[in-house]
């Protein structure tokens, strides 16, 4: 098999991420939740943004946030309730390894390299673009936990809560603060205001 072969094998494998649903929407009622992959793309977008706030590596950042999830594509997305019943004992990092092992060793020591900067963010041992990365991940759901409860979904203040303590960059305080006070449809309900 050519090194093309692999990547494209690959790449079939972290496309299962677009069908695969963020599973923890699901406890909260919304029927047909976003896809890992849509919310991975929205943790990248705002991983470069808070970098650049922050002074970090604005291109390291948004590759960890894009790519931290993409062991899921072997292991699904386990909610939190889900966690606390799964004796899980292969961290993301090991999984990664695995699914790159037949990869081109420079672009497998890339991805594993990506996936373990991003999970160093919950120790202290971690680099600037991680912690923005992290922050990212965690305003993204905020984000989206807003916008299913601006569609209606009742149950999304636990989400909400959860989510305000685990951000700790200065910058990513603030895009809590105003994501909690701008209503989700605003950036397009201004063009009608014009």
């Amino acid at each position: 098999m050519s090194d093309a072969d692999r990547i494209v094998e690959f790449g079939y494998e972290v496309g299962q991420l677009k069908r695969l649903p963020r599973a923890g929407w699901l406890f909260a009622g919304v029927s047909h939740p976003e896809s890992v992959a849509a919310h991975s793309f929205r943790v990248g977008v705002l991983a470069y943004a808070i970098a650049v706030q922050e002074g970090a590596n604005p291109d390291r950042a948004a590759t960890l946030g894009l790519f931290h999830d993409v062991p899921e594509a072997r292991t699904g997305d386990i909610p939190y309730v889900g966690k606390l019943y799964l004796d899980v004992r292969m961290p993301p990092e090991d999984v990664a390894r695995d699914q790159v092992k037949h990869l081109p060793a420079p672009l497998a020591a890339h991805i594993e390299q990506l996936i373990a900067e991003h999970e160093s963010a919950k120790s202290d041992d971690h680099t600037p673009e991680a912690r923005c990365s992290r922050d990212a991940d965690k305003l993204e759901l905020l984000l989206q936990a807003r916008e299913y409860q601006a569609a209606g979904v009742t149950k999304m203040d636990r989400f909400i809560q959860t989510m305000q303590a685990s951000v700790v960059t200065d910058t990513g305080k603030a895009l809590m603060e105003s994501a909690l006070k701008i209503v989700p449809s605003e950036w397009w309900e201004a063009f009608g205001r014009r």
